[in-house]
């Protein structure tokens, strides 16, 4: 290959891979703020010369050797495990506030302080079993101590039902997720067959399993 038919082959490559450059660019400011895009590159390499006699090689333009992610694998792998870390953890101190307001102590109106008050009242009546208002009083307190002890447990059965409901809704998204990855894997083997490289949903794989994760 040599001569003007030569140069505009070069030429011809060069704008092609010059205009796939400026899509891939296009394509990553129009996801700039997409969630899970990964910014994707083109690779270039040099085309396969050909052998002038007397001269040698000689270049002849440019190639795509392909578009990828600009990813780091190990980064990834370990966001999506301190995502799952980091939800867990979450889920659990939600939990446990919600234990704590029940109990809410030290107040006024906390368990310890109830059963202070009905010890007192014990305490008192064994001091002084002749009087009407000492055994009114360990009624009185019984039956608070009563009503405060129910009304913690029914707010207990109320974070128990929310959370075993919370467990079930995460199990059905769960499931869909993994319904959508294998979905994913699908398209991703359909399309990696045919020699090309699916970048998107490859992105879309990742966010999925960075949610699967969590």
């Amino acid at each position: 290959m040599s001569g003007l038919f030569g140069t505009l082959n070069i030429g011809t490559r060069g704008m092609a891979a010059s205009q796939t450059a400026l899509q891939t660019t296009s394509h990553n400011l129009a996801n700039m703020n997409t969630d899970g895009y990964t910014r994707q590159r083109v690779n270039f390499e040099a085309e396969n010369p050909y052998h002038l006699g007397g001269v040698g090689q000689i270049g002849t333009g440019v190639k795509l050797s392909g578009v990828v992610r600009v990813i780091d694998d190990y980064v990834t792998k370990q966001i999506q495990q301190e995502s799952g870390s980091y939800n867990r953890y979450a889920q659990k101190s939600e939990i446990l506030s919600k234990l704590e307001m029940i109990f809410n102590e030290p107040s006024e109106t906390g368990l310890s302080n109830g059963l202070s008050k009905f010890y007192s009242a014990w305490n008192y009546l064994g001091s002084n079993p002749e009087l009407p208002t000492a055994k009114t009083m360990v009624s009185q307190e019984a039956q608070s101590l009563a009503d405060t002890l129910t009304h913690m447990s029914n707010q207990i059965e109320g974070v128990q039902a929310d959370t075993v409901y919370a467990i079930q809704k995460d199990v059905m998204d769960f499931n869909n997720k993994i319904e959508q990855l294998n979905t994913l894997n699908q398209q991703i083997f359909n399309v990696t067959v045919k020699g090309d490289t699916p970048n998107d949903l490859l992105d879309q794989r990742d966010r999925l399993t960075t949610e699967l994760a969590s």
